[in-house]
């Protein structure tokens, strides 16, 4: 039957409900509906079973779906707004999807995931590795788990299995105060720091160390080094009957004489101390020049003997200059015979 402009009371009927063209003032209850073509209610409209629409269904209000398990689908369901799936997951119009819970899976079948797409508003939260990061909540990069970052509840630990490299134009290590340990700079130098004030520098040359340098040993002959004191240095040399003039560029100076010699000095720095060892090599006199100084001014009569060994030290009292000569303070000498 054909029903048109109902504008009383509800049609309630437990038979099939065929109309065209339908407008129901109050509402619809039945057991189906099957309908062709326009159904207009003010009221509530209510299947048991089924409801079978051949054209469009406009819902002003809200289409309550309860104790449904599945919606199917034959064609494209287009979202106006949302999507809301309980409290935990929305889907946006523009394609976002946005969800408060914990997304499981290996993530093989994830495609045009760039490193801009995940972002965190707020932060990544571990919890406490083991103590050597075999187990526990840790971040692991590698395809043999081969660096890890952990906390294990005592210290935060960067551990590579292989090289470690931090690569950077400035590379920097501080102190929780911002203070500095170590400043590393690309094309320039590498300094280290104690207690914010630097004691160690590379330069293109070598290191500037500031402050007192303790070391077990050093090697190397220590021939270019400048402004220490790397040990005796020695000079020797064979003379016979002339005025020899020793170079006090050396600290020791041991000569072997013959016959009557002469001892001359030059160079020297003031205050510098030296040593002089006379060997007699057959019958030999030494004397010195007047620039040295003895004690009460009397100049030592060293042995003749030939084997007679004679030891004398002296100290630069002034260093000389143009026209002016150095002066010698020499001890009394001692002889070995």
């Amino acid at each position: 039957m054909a029903l048109t402009k109902i504008t009383g009371q509800v049609v309630d009927t437990t038979t099939d409900l065929v109309v065209g063209v339908t407008t129901v003032g109050g509402g619809v209850s039945a057991v189906d509906g099957f309908f062709s073509g326009i159904v207009t209610a003010t009221g509530a409209v209510a299947f048991s079973t089924n409801l079978t629409v051949g054209g469009s269904l406009s819902v002003g209000g809200t289409i309550t779906y309860e104790d449904v398990t599945n919606v199917d689908s034959v064609g494209i369901i287009t979202a106006r707004s949302n999507i809301l799936v309980g409290s935990g997951i929305t889907l946006s119009p523009d394609g976002d999807i946005f969800f408060t819970g914990i997304m499981t899976g290996n993530g093989s079948g994830l495609t045009g995931v760039a490193n801009t797409d995940v972002i965190f508003p707020d932060k990544i939260s571990l919890g406490d590795a083991n103590s050597d990061g075999t187990d526990g909540d840790q971040i692991v990069v590698g395809l043999g788990s081969d660096l890890k970052i952990f906390h294990n509840g005592t210290r935060s630990i960067i551990k590579d299995i292989g090289q470690l490299r931090l690569n950077g134009t400035a590379i920097q290590l501080r102190d929780t105060s911002e203070n500095g340990y170590i400043n590393c700079t690309e094309g320039g130098s590498v300094d280290i720091y104690y207690n914010e004030n630097k004691k160690f520098e590379t330069t293109n040359t070598g290191v500037t160390v500031t402050g007192t340098v303790a070391a077990t040993s050093y090697t190397g002959d220590g021939s270019s080094l400048t402004g220490i004191s790397v040990g005796i240095s020695t000079a020797s040399a064979q003379v016979s009957g002339i005025t020899t003039v020793i170079d006090l560029d050396k600290d020791d100076i041991r000569l072997d004489c013959t016959g009557l010699v002469t001892i001359d000095t030059k160079g020297g720095t003031e205050g510098g101390n030296h040593i002089l060892r006379i060997v007699n090599v057959g019958l030999s006199t030494v004397s010195f020049s007047s620039y040295f100084k003895f004690p009460s001014g009397g100049t030592p009569a060293l042995p003749t003997a030939s084997g007679a060994i004679s030891l004398i030290s002296f100290s630069v009292h002034t260093q000389g200059r143009v026209g002016v000569a150095s002066v010698f303070l020499a001890g009394a000498s001692v002889n070995f015979s």
